[in-house]
């Protein structure tokens, strides 16, 4: 063999041993948030109070408790957090595989049997689920975190539309994608009916819209009357200012001719933007 010829079958062979494995390369990929309707997954919204000069901080530290406690859990489908551009709210919107499955971890929960390792459990427990002050060292940076505490609400809903434009998945990307969430409360189911109908109008325009949304997720609550809509625009990077983002309209008058001011509710519209999104743990290598 010549010497050229053994320096390139070298150089081939310490190349293949530099190029990273699959199971390496794939954990690395930023997994989007899947939303599909109708096939019985649901969505469980909480939302955060927060002050403008802790939410980064606090987000953060719910983010590094959370991604190792949720990724082996049954049923969980993945989980996105959000925090508002006016810095006043953060936003967790998980989804799981049926109600069976949240009721199951929910019970966890409270009989202290949780889901993923266990210190990453007693952590998350401590500081999230019993709203408490953070107590441990951000690793790394020698400083106590800032904790989210308890959410000032939380509900869960179906998800009854999911809509995109042809040829695009129903999604929220990794960070720097721009969220509008809008939250609406009524006093009865009926005026969840109206509003459903209202919305679900709203979605039929999109194709006029422009820019349009990439996505947009109706979601129905189940044991609240409130609906939810949940449109995002692209990048926070493609608008210059957020104001700019186009608000989806509901209806404001009813078929019979009477004004929607009969249908009493309450709204929250926010800007949000994606911080990180949670995936279940893959599983390579099996069939």
């Amino acid at each position: 063999m010549t010497k050229g010829l053994k320096a390139l079958l070298e150089a081939c062979l310490l190349g293949l041993l530099l190029l990273p494995g699959a199971p390496t390369w794939a954990d690395k990929v930023a997994e989007p948030l899947v939303f599909k309707a109708g096939e019985g997954a649901i969505a469980v919204l909480s939302i955060y109070e927060t002050d403008p000069t802790t939410q980064v901080d606090a987000v953060k530290s719910f983010y590094k408790t959370t991604k190792p406690f949720y990724k082996t859990i049954p049923g969980f489908y993945g989980l996105a957090l959000f925090s508002s551009v006016d810095g006043l709210r953060a936003l967790e919107l998980s989804q799981w595989a049926d109600q069976a499955s949240y009721d199951a971890f929910q019970s966890s929960l409270i009989s202290g049997d949780g889901g993923g390792d266990s210190k990453d459990y007693k952590k998350y427990y401590e500081q999230y689920v019993e709203g408490g002050s953070s107590g441990y060292k951000d690793e790394g940076q020698g400083k106590a975190s800032v904790s989210l505490g308890a959410p000032s609400l939380t509900t869960v809903f179906t998800i009854d539309q999911a809509v995109s434009p042809p040829g695009m998945v129903s999604a929220i990307p990794g960070s720097t994608a721009l969220v509008q969430i809008s939250d609406f409360a009524t006093n009865t189911p009926e005026q969840q009916t109206s509003l459903m109908a209202a919305a679900q109008a709203a979605l039929a325009t999109i194709p006029q819209l422009y820019p349009a949304p990439r996505t947009a997720i109706l979601l129905r609550g189940i044991d609240a009357p409130h609906i939810a809509l949940l449109t995002h625009w692209g990048s926070a990077a493609e608008f210059s200012d957020p104001s700019q983002v186009p608000q989806l309209v509901l209806p404001t008058a009813q078929p019979n001719g009477e004004e929607a001011a009969a249908i009493a509710f309450t709204t929250d519209s926010r800007l949000y933007q994606a911080i990180k999104i949670i995936t279940p743990k893959a599983d390579y290598g099996k069939r």
